[in-house]
């Protein structure tokens, strides 16, 4: 999964890139293996950050969630918090329900 990380008129550094690129590409893998880009935007407003996480799964889907806190680590965590719960009732939603039950005669 490609992870850009960006920040508007807010430097970033190596370590909070390293810290989203891997809490985000754990929390999204768990559901969706198969996720193909993330974007995620660091503001700054006052004395509060804002992030905005979005991931494109595939096939027209994306999600997005947004979150703010006093510090830009509190603000991507709770970003991803409500990402991952997105991903994960999506993945539920998306279950086949409709499997094939066996027959009496069918060997497993």
């Amino acid at each position: 999964m490609k992870i850009l990380t960006s920040g508007q008129q807010l430097d970033l550094g190596d370590s909070l890139r390293a810290y989203v690129e891997e809490h985000l590409s754990a929390a999204v893998s768990k559901y969706m293996d198969n996720a193909i880009e993330a974007n995620v935007v660091f503001k700054r407003d006052g004395s509060m950050f804002h992030c905005v996480c979005t991931v494109h799964v595939g096939a027209g889907i994306a999600m997005t969630a947004a979150a703010e806190g006093n510090e830009i680590y509190l603000s991507f965590d709770q970003a991803l918090e409500k990402l991952a719960k997105q991903v994960r009732r999506d993945k539920r939603k998306r279950r086949n329900h409709h499997q094939r039950l066996p027959q009496v005669g069918d060997v497993a």
